[in-house]
Parts: structure tokens; sequence; C-alpha cells
């Protein structure tokens, strides 16, 4: 009779990782590429500590002030959206030629300032025709009067009435992950 042998231990074996690593690195580039990459930049403006701690409340509670938007479409009319305790007033504001109407934005930036002095942020939703230039010039236009007005606002830390020149500083694009 012939005697078996029996193994005691297990013959080490050795994983092969060089097609998984051949395959991962074909998929990273693939997953870099196919992801979507999105910078959100804020520009930073010197703005008075006074108007600045207002802004930073009205972020902490945007339900308790008015919410103001400008529309603007590819026929350059710009529509002024104002929602306050659930009632929302639209109003239009129609191209001068080809041109977006400044001045009548202005004016009416100036009146809605005038109802709502606590509120100093707006969103801005423009068509995807608008060149870089317009939307600056409404940028520009939002942030302060043309007539150099005053509005009076109270201070939250203090209780006194504070003045101030600035409009809307704060300016939030709406349709920016359209």
């Amino acid at each position: 009779m012939g005697i078996k042998k029996f193994r005691t231990h297990y013959e080490e074996f050795e994983l092969d990782l060089t097609p998984l690593l051949a395959i991962i690195m074909k998929l990273v580039p693939v997953l870099v590429i196919s992801s979507s990459f999105l910078q959100l930049t804020q520009i930073e403006t010197d703005l008075p500590q006074v108007v600045k701690q207002a802004i930073e409340d009205q972020n902490k509670n945007p339900d308790k002030l008015a919410k103001i938007k400008i529309i603007v479409d590819d026929s350059k009319t710009m529509n002024v959206v104002v929602t306050k305790d659930d009632a929302t007033d639209t109003s239009s504001i129609p191209a001068k030629g080809d041109a977006l109407n400044l001045e009548a934005l202005n004016s009416k930036l100036v009146e809605i300032k005038k109802k709502n002095p606590s509120v100093f942020k707006i969103e801005l939703a423009p068509s995807d025709s608008m060149s870089y230039s317009e939307i600056v010039t409404i940028l520009d236009g939002s942030r302060k009067s043309n007539n150099s007005d005053e509005f009076i606002f109270v201070d939250p830390k203090t209780g006194k009435e504070v003045k101030t020149d600035f409009l809307f500083p704060e300016i939030v694009f709406n349709n920016i992950f359209q």
C-alpha cells in the first residue's frame, strides 16, 4: 500500500492586481471629464458696516422681508416682481428700442426701496441672449440711485435710523443653474 501525503498548510498564492489597476486608470479620467464643475464667485465690495449687518440679518431671516426679482426676457423687457406677505406685484419695463431701459429700472427700484427700506438683496434672472455688458449695467443701476437719493432704515443692532444711498448692493443670479 502506498502512503498518502496530506498537506498540512495551504500553498501561498499571489493575487494579480494588474488588470484591476488598468481598469481604474482608464475609469478615473472618464469620471473626471464627465463630472461638471461649477465655480461660484462672490465679489466683495466696500459697504458700510451697518449695511453689511442688515444684509447678514436679511440672509438669516429671508422670509420676513420682501423678495425682489428682476426677470429680463429676450426682447429686453424687464419684469420686476416684488413678493411680500403672499402678495405679488409685477411691473413691466419695456425696452427702449433694442436697448434696456435702465433709467426706468432705476426709478422703479427707487420706488420699491422707499416702500421696503430694509431690503438690500434682489434676484436677477437674465435671458441667455444677454451680453455681459448688459448684465453689468443692470448690476450697476441696481446698486445705487441715479438721483443720489438717501434711504432710511433701522439698524438691527442699535435700533436707530440710518441713512444710506445704497439701493440693492447684494444681487443673486437666479437662473445660474439652468
